[in-house]
């Protein structure tokens, strides 16, 4: 194959389709055809590992945004490509085949988050016992460079329904499960992003709004975490379609935090 093949067109390729990448906007037009995503498991068979590398770039790329989900699975080819490339470089180039092996476990946790909650609560919770609440945090450092790392770090918590990411206040809306707790998504958070930071936001008795440090904070400092507001048990006919859960949240955020609501429906992930 190696001998067919014109690696100078094929490089020139993978770099225009890097450099495309990484505007998000482009990965839907990009992907439709699947023609790009069947390339690029196609390239990830070569020997030469410099271009499989500059191919692994471009797919983790694709694979940080959530709204590729369905053009990435769908596309026969492109997790049997990674298992090749973690197979052939597991000894010669351990490096290339754990970078084949992140996009790949990157990959089989992209399902959008509401799906994976139900398939796990339909076995261990019943319908009409499932609580959940709302959390805020403001997250310093959150920009759009840095917004799709954040949202692939949360799209991976367990217990998480959706999120809205208002990148021009610094603010994550979250629906979660009543288990899960704003310090344990700030830990996570910290633990796996570069230079950002999750406080609580909430309201005193005067309805002023502050913030509350959930991490790294000295014995005494802490301040006391309020609690939620109570959430109504989740209806069973809300159960059956996003949208009636999507206008819950709606609800709840704008209620609580006006500022976030303009930004539902062009960050809304499931």
């Amino acid at each position: 194959m190696d001998d067919f093949v014109d690696k100078d067109q094929l490089r020139e390729t993978i770099e225009t389709y890097n450099k495309l990448a990484e505007n998000f906007s482009n990965h839907d037009t990009m992907l439709k055809d699947k023609t790009v995503l069947s390339y690029l498991a196609y390239v990830l068979e070569m020997p030469d590992t410099e271009v499989v590398k500059l191919a692994l770039d471009t797919l983790e790329m694709f694979v940080k945004n959530v709204e590729n989900y369905c053009h990435i699975t769908s596309t026969f080819g492109v997790r049997e490509a990674l298992d090749s490339v973690i197979n052939k470089h597991a000894e010669n180039d351990p490096k290339l085949a754990k970078q084949a092996r992140c996009i790949k476990d990157d990959i089989e946790r992209l399902k959008p988050p509401i799906y994976n909650l139900h398939s796990r609560c339909r076995r261990i919770i019943e319908p009409k016992k499932l609580q959940t609440h709302v959390i805020v945090l403001h997250v310093h450092g959150l920009l759009p460079e840095t917004r799709a790392e954040l949202e692939a770090t949360l799209i991976r918590i367990d217990g998480l329904i959706s999120l809205v990411v208002d990148v021009e206040h610094q603010r994550v809306t979250m629906r979660t499960l009543s288990s899960l707790t704003a310090r344990q998504i700030a830990e996570i958070i910290q633990n796996n992003t570069e230079n950002m930071e999750a406080r609580l936001v909430t309201r005193n008795k005067y309805n002023q709004e502050f913030l509350v440090k959930l991490v790294n904070t000295e014995a005494g400092d802490c301040e006391e975490l309020p609690e939620y507001l109570p959430e109504e048990d989740e209806r069973e006919e809300e159960k059956d379609g996003v949208v009636s859960l999507f206008t819950g949240l709606r609800q709840s955020a704008s209620s609580l935090y006006r500022s976030t609501t303009e930004f539902l429906q062009n960050s809304f992930y499931w």
